[in-house]
């Protein structure tokens, strides 16, 4: 039987939910890379390594998670990818105060559950392009690029307000925790979906496809640039060009998609204006 109309919009609007709550969650995150850093003490080549912990973690979640999104369905998916992204933020906004275990801990954690999130929130917005009859994936998209522009520009008040690190991804960590899982209950089912299901099945027949390595190359591409941008920039413009921080974190929305013409590779001064 067709899905009724208030269903499929339902969906969408909770599909545009996860879009947006993991780019707020991320730029939460990363509007406050300076002051971690500066509260570690940690220099370029060390924070580049803690970095790396994200990474690690969404690398890690990938090869499983088309198993875990046919398995489970993309809705628990998102909902239990968000709680465990909720509790690395909560685990970096306390730990950082420890030391670097912590953090990389929670950044661990933080990279889990994004990897998973990210495939299961476009396996349901495939499924609604389905059912609404026309492409309207890009606009999910963009809701996430809105996500990662808000978050960006919540830092920048949170650091120009002398509101600490861990309040602020402290409250970003249980509302995302709290508020994606109860949205996401109104996706559409998607186990029965022959794409998704044949997806899942043809996995390992899909990688030898020269296609495939094909665009695995341009997204690697983009997302290293994007990704050096992300994690580099406001500590670069603090540390080399001697920006205030709630500047420095207020360019990181506008420009997420471009790589910071220089990296930090000098001696920062100490940054006012924010505690811990």
């Amino acid at each position: 039987m067709p899905t009724p109309r208030t269903d499929v919009g339902a969906a969408t609007r909770a599909t545009y939910v996860a879009f947006t709550s993991t780019g707020f969650a991320f730029a939460s995150w990363a509007s406050r890379i300076p002051q971690v850093k500066e509260q570690l003490d940690l220099d370029p080549s060390e924070l580049g390594l803690l970095l790396l912990a994200i990474a690690a973690g969404a690398v890690l979640s990938l090869p499983s998670s088309g198993p875990v999104v046919g398995r489970f369905g993309s809705r628990r998916a998102v909902a239990a990818t968000a709680v465990l992204a909720g509790v690395g933020l909560v685990t970096v906004a306390v730990g950082y105060r420890i030391g670097v275990v912590p953090v990389a801990v929670g950044l661990f954690l933080f990279g889990v559950a994004t990897g998973t999130w990210d495939v299961a929130m476009n396996v349901q917005g495939a499924v609604v392009e389905r059912h609404l009859g026309r492409a309207i994936m890009s606009r999910f998209h963009a809701g996430f690029s809105l996500g990662t522009v808000g978050g960006a520009l919540v830092g920048a008040a949170m650091v120009a307000l002398d509101i600490g690190v861990t309040p602020h991804l402290l409250v970003v960590g249980v509302a995302v925790a709290a508020w994606v899982p109860f949205e996401v209950q109104r996706f559409l089912p998607d186990r029965d979906e022959p794409s998704t299901s044949s997806a899942t099945r043809d996995s390992l027949t899909a990688w030898r496809e020269p296609r495939t390595l094909l665009i695995g190359v341009f997204v690697f591409a983009f997302a290293f640039s994007e990704g050096a941008g992300n994690d580099w920039i406001s500590v670069a413009m603090i540390d080399d060009l001697g920006a205030a921080p709630a500047n420095a974190t207020g360019v990181l929305g506008p420009n997420e998609n471009r790589t910071s013409p220089t990296t930090a590779t000098s001696v920062s001064p100490r940054i006012t204006g924010t505690r811990p």
